[in-house]
This record gives C-alpha cells, sequence and structure tokens, in this order.
C-alpha cells in the first residue's frame, strides 16, 4: 500500500517530494505533534491477545482502510481523499493528513473543503503563517455551503489572531457571529481577540453572548464547532466558574469524545500490592513548557520509595540526570495517545496523576483511556478539566474551598498548604547587576506601581481601578510590560479619558529572566491582575522582595495568588472587592511606614516560612494521594478530600 497506509515506511515510499520530506521529521504525529512510536513495548505476557487488540481497534480502522483502499482506487476522488485526511485530523496526525492531500491527483482542483483541512492540519502544527493562506483560500472557495465558510473564518481568524493581526481577525470573528449568533467557540474567540487588542468598549458584548451561549444544553452546544475551544482563553476575561465549567466540558468532550465514565471501584489483584506498594504514574508533558520544574521535581524526590513506585512519561525526553531519580522514566515525546494508554495499562499504575490540563501539552486523551484505577490532575491548568474520567482536581483550601465543589467535574483534593510549589530565586546565584530607576524610565523618588502580566489580562474595571491608586498617589506611575504599539496607543488614551496624563505609564522592554528579577526591586508595589491573576508574576516579585496586592474572586484563576499569599503568611495584601484593594493600595504607597513594615515582614518569611520546608510538601502530596489510593482500595468511590496534614516521619 501506498503513502496513506499505517505504516510510515510505506507511508513514505511512493509519497511526492514534499510528502517524504515532512515524513522524514515528523511522520506519524499525534495531538501533541509527536511520533506514533517510542515507548518501550514490555514483554509479551503484558500485552492482550491480539483478538482482544482486533476487537477494540476494528471499527476505526475499518473506517480507515475502506477510505484509504478508495482513495487507492481513485487518486482523483476528492471526497476519498478528505475522508482519509478528516479521520486522521480527528486522530490528531496532522503531517500523515499534509501527505495524504499532497496525493491527490494534481488536475483535480482544489475545493474549499481541501484548504480547510490543509489549513487544520498546517495550524496543528503550528505553521501559522502557511495556514492563514489555507483558511484564507477556504473562505474564497466555501460558496453556498455555510458551514464550511463558517468554519473557514474562525481558522483563518484563529491564525490571524496568533499573528498578532487583532483587526482582520476580529473582522472574521464578526462575519462569523453574523451567520451564527450563538456559537461558543465564535463567541469566546471574538472576546479573546477584543482583550489582546484591548478594544474594551467591543468586549462585554462578547461575554454577554457567551453567558447566553451557556443556557443552551450541552449537547445541543456541543456541534458544529468550527474550530477547537480552549477554556482557559476564558479565565482573565471574566470570574465565572459555572461558565469556565461548561467551556471546559464542550471542550473536553470535543477534543476527546465522553471518555471511560467512572466505574464502582475494585481492587486490583497486582503482585506490587501485595508487597505493600502502590505505583505512582506522573504525565509530565513538556513540548511546550516543562511541568517537572526544580520545585516540583523536588517533591516527587522526597516521596517514600518503600511506599510508591514512580513512573515518569515525559514528553520533553529523558533528562540527564533525571528531574526525580530512581523513577522510571519513558520518553514519550514520540507517542501517540493510544501508545502512552497502553504503555501505562502495561505498567499497572494505581494512580495516574497528570501535570498538562486541557492545553495545548494536553495529554487528557489518555486518562479517557481510564487503564488507572484512580485519576488525578494537578498544576496544569488554573480550573476544572471538565474531564469526567478525571476524579480528583489537587487545590488547596484558599484557592479550592471545599464549598466551591459544583465548580469541578472532578472532587476537590486539599493540600494543607499552598497548591503550588512556593520557591524564592537560589541564594548566592548570579544575578546581572541591579539597574538604577533611572536606566528604567522610572522617577527616582515617586512611588512605582508595577504590572508585569501580559496586556490581554488587564480588563477595563483593573484598568480603572489602577487610575482610581494613579489618582489618589499624583506623583505615582504605573509600570508595565512594552505591549503592541496599537495597545500601547488604547491604553494611554484610556490613562488620558481618567483625567491622567500617559506619560505616567512607563513600559518595561522584554529582558532575559535573570535581568527581569534584577530590575523588579524598583517597583514599591506590584498590582495583580483580577480575574485572572498572574501567578507567575507574583511569585517573582515575592521572591525579589516586592509586596503583591490581589483581590480575591470566586474561580481557581482569580484565588490563585490568594493561595500564594496565604503561604507567605501575608493576608492583609488579599483584598475583597475593586474599592479594598486601591483603599489597600493607596494607604501603603502614603504610608511609608507601613510599607516598611511590610517588606521587612516579606524578607522574613521569604528565608524562615514553614512552606518553604519542601520535605515537609512532599510527605503532604505523598499522604493526599495516598488517601485516594486508599478510599478505591476499600470499594469507595470518589469524594472531596479536606486538608490533613501527613504524619510525621521518625
Amino acid at each position: 500500500m501506498d503513502a496513506l497506509r499505517a505504516t510510515p515506511a510505506a507511508a513514505t515510499a511512493n509519497a511526492p517530494a514534499p510528502a517524504r520530506q515532512r515524513a522524514a521529521s515528523a511522520s506519524g504525529v499525534d495531538a501533541q505533534g509527536g511520533r506514533r512510536a517510542g515507548l518501550p513495548r514490555g514483554d509479551a505476557a503484558a500485552r492482550p491477545p491480539a483478538s482482544t487488540l482486533l476487537a477494540r481497534l476494528r471499527p476505526e480502522l475499518t473506517t480507515l482502510l475502506l477510505a484509504r483502499q478508495a482513495f487507492d482506487l481513485n487518486r482523483r476522488d476528492v471526497g476519498a481523499c478528505l475522508r482519509v485526511a478528516e479521520y486522521l485530523l480527528a486522530q490528531h496526525r496532522p503531517t500523515e493528513v499534509l501527505d495524504g492531500l499532497d496525493l491527490l491527483d494534481t488536475q483535480v482542483e482544489r475545493c474549499g473543503a481541501w484548504h480547510l483541512v490543509r489549513a487544520n492540519a498546517l495550524s496543528a502544527l503550528r505553521d501559522d503563517r502557511q495556514a492563514v493562506r489555507e483558511a484564507t483560500a477556504a473562505v474564497a472557495k466555501a460558496g453556498p455551503d455555510a458551514a464550511l465558510h463558517q468554519r473557514a473564518l474562525l481558522q483563518l481568524g484563529q491564525g490571524l489572531t496568533r499573528l498578532q493581526e487583532h483587526a482582520e481577525a476580529a473582522w472574521c470573528y464578526r462575519m462569523a457571529l453574523a451567520a451564527q449568533p450563538m456559537a461558543a467557540d465564535a463567541a469566546l474567540a471574538a472576546a479573546v481577540c477584543c482583550a489582546e487588542a484591548l478594544d474594551w468598549e467591543s468586549l462585554p458584548a462578547h461575554l454577554d453572548r457567551l453567558l447566553t451561549c451557556m443556557a443552551q444544553p450541552l449537547a445541543t452546544a456541543q456541534w458544529p464547532l468550527a474550530v477547537p475551544l480552549d477554556p482557559s482563553q476564558l479565565i482573565p476575561l471574566l470570574d465565572h466558574p459555572l461558565l469556565q465549567r461548561w467551556l471546559a466540558a464542550l471542550a473536553c468532550q470535543q477534543r476527546h469524545g465522553h471518555g471511560v465514565a467512572r466505574e464502582k471501584p475494585k481492587t486490583p489483584p497486582r503482585a506490587h500490592r501485595r508487597q505493600g506498594r502502590w505505583r505512582l504514574g506522573i504525565l509530565a508533558g513538556g513540548r511546550d513548557r516543562p511541568a517537572l520544574v526544580p520545585a516540583v521535581a523536588a517533591l516527587f524526590d522526597a516521596f517514600d520509595r518503600e511506599q510508591v513506585e514512580l513512573h515518569v512519561y515525559s514528553d520533553a525526553g529523558l533528562e540527564h540526570p533525571p528531574a526525580v531519580h530512581a523513577a522510571h522514566w519513558h520518553d514519550s515525546r514520540h507517542a501517540s495517545t493510544d501508545d502512552l494508554a497502553e504503555q501505562l495499562r502495561r505498567d499497572q499504575i494505581d494512580l495516574l496523576l497528570d501535570l498538562t490540563g486541557p492545553g495545548a501539552d494536553s495529554r487528557l486523551g489518555v486518562l479517557a483511556r481510564r487503564h488507572a484505577p484512580v485519576q488525578a490532575t494537578w498544576l496544569g491548568h488554573a480550573g476544572t478539566t471538565g474531564a469526567p474520567w478525571v476524579d480528583y482536581l489537587i487545590g488547596d483550601p484558599v484557592v479550592t474551598p471545599l464549598d466551591a465543589q459544583a465548580q469541578y467535574s472532578e472532587c476537590i483534593a486539599q493540600l494543607p498548604e499552598a497548591y503550588r510549589p512556593v520557591h524564592t530565586p537560589a541564594q548566592g546565584r548570579q544575578t546581572p547587576t541591579p539597574p538604577r530607576r533611572a536606566d528604567c524610565g522610572l522617577p527616582d523618588t515617586a512611588p512605582v506601581l508595577a504590572s508585569f502580566s501580559p496586556p490581554e489580562r488587564i480588563t477595563p474595571a483593573q484598568f480603572g481601578a489602577w487610575c482610581q491608586i494613579l489618582s489618589a498617589v499624583p506623583a505615582s506611575v504605573l509600570w508595565l510590560p512594552t505591549p503592541p504599539p496599537e495597545a500601547r496607543r488604547r491604553l494611554r488614551a484610556h490613562l488620558a479619558r481618567a483625567g491622567l496624563d500617559p506619560a505616567r505609564l512607563v513600559f518595561a522592554p522584554a529582558v532575559p529572566p535573570e535581568a527581569h528579577l534584577a530590575r523588579l526591586p524598583l517597583a514599591d508595589l506590584v498590582l495583580d491582575c483580577f480575574p485572572g491573576n498572574a501567578e507567575t508574576a507574583a511569585r517573582d516579585a515575592l521572591g525579589t522582595g516586592v509586596p503583591v496586592l490581589t483581590r480575591l474572586g470566586q474561580g481557581f484563576a482569580a484565588r490563585r495568588t490568594a493561595s500564594l499569599l496565604a503561604a507567605f503568611r501575608l493576608p492583609a495584601l488579599v483584598c475583597a472587592d475593586a474599592e479594598h484593594y486601591v483603599r489597600t493600595a493607596v494607604h501603603l504607597l502614603r504610608d511609608a511606614d507601613a510599607m516598611a513594615q511590610l517588606k521587612a515582614r516579606l524578607a522574613t518569611v521569604r528565608s524562615h516560612a514553614p512552606h518553604l520546608d519542601a520535605a515537609r510538601s512532599a510527605r503532604d502530596l505523598e499522604h493526599l494521594l495516598a488517601r485516594m489510593v486508599a478510599r478505591h482500595d476499600a470499594g469507595l468511590p470518589p469524594t472531596p478530600l479536606a486538608a490533613e496534614p501527613a504524619p510525621r516521619r521518625d
């Protein structure tokens, strides 16, 4: 068989030159852009019978093989070509999609659907400029096909948004919403586009439309969705946990289907359990961003290996030395969802802990196969995954209070301290020489307010609160990261409309992380964003001795900095509402003694607080995970788990 066959070698043999080049570099790519092979297969005894595998795969294989056979017989058959490509796209194999589309006879006109499938595959491979060109062709060739025109518009808008061409993207979303006013994907995309362009006049209408969309039953809203939903895009725009859960469930079904539902717990008769140990599998991700950062890896490293056997599945490849010592490391960079799920089944994992969440690095499709009896998620996403096959979401009493259970499809499981390991800059490491204020365009003596969140996290209400603070402290300035030119113009215009001098906005250029940490202490106070808390920026500020002021909201993302401040024992910096936020900032900036006392307390906590005890944090995490396993072993279903400190070890 030829290039549309499942075997990569066969797929390359008869393919055109461009297809052979792609196949040589990335054949068999799955949802995360990795190859479909790569994990060790284990011994034959661990594998299920061939008949079982065939029974499981027969419907999908039959569909794909029949489509391939039809296209093999007639390379001029556009319909057969598209059926194969769309099936492969649904299986998250974008490079194979491009190879297959190239096999269509060159004499056959490329229709709008052909260009759209190609745009989707290129987008999955993050070739945005080529994807925009293909989506533009799809829009032009859609003709009277309204559904195709809608999908092409949204695909084009997504590509333009990633290329920072917001005005053109907004036009695409307006056209899509004119045709389908209740399309959740178009409404969310339009809201995100407005936020990134700081178009605050248009933003409320799109958020209201999303709330109206939520009134639809999930099954009604599920199809047709033209582009993949990303529920994390709502986080900086609106503190509405139920809308967040609705979007997460919609996105989860769109990408992974219904998955395998929870079943009545059954204690597995596994040899390692009879020896008193249980196996923890960690989906570490790592293609786009590292999940096993040193502070996280240190916790797993401190687990009691007499009780827990660790298996790490890393999309970042094997580390030398591994981030977690004495763990079984699996290089899952090139493993498809099916490959990785099968490896987990063979490894007899008792609890599978996902660190990837539903974003670009997602491995949630592996959890949908339900090969581990207990499944939990931690750190990968600021909110619910919407996945009914995930049993627990790990938080803490601040970020996930038990009375917020309705916000989550998972059961809340609380760590006693901050849900995310708190780390401060390493003592004694080499850092650049701190700059002077004048070097950064800041006044020498006036109060400096800073917010180093991305510009799209600034909401109209948030900026209004900042303007009130600037008005109450006349000499103060606001220090922000440099946004694109149009966003910069809009921010200055908003400041002028508030009756303030636009020169009081000072923009900081992008610099390497070490240089940024060196300049952070030039600020007097960091102002957190709401509702999308800037957790990383807050950790950086606190780690360099700069206080951070935040607001406490309802959802996970609007409580992250409050959790961090609780760990630093600074509850006075957590405000209940916008008025409290403004009042606290003004008090600190006007009262030099209060600010000095606050910074002195922060300096003490940075070096002596109990939350910096990695060994204790590791015991608490291990204890929480063991409680999940013990509950399953007792034949009990998942339930919310309140914070419970781990027993001390002798």
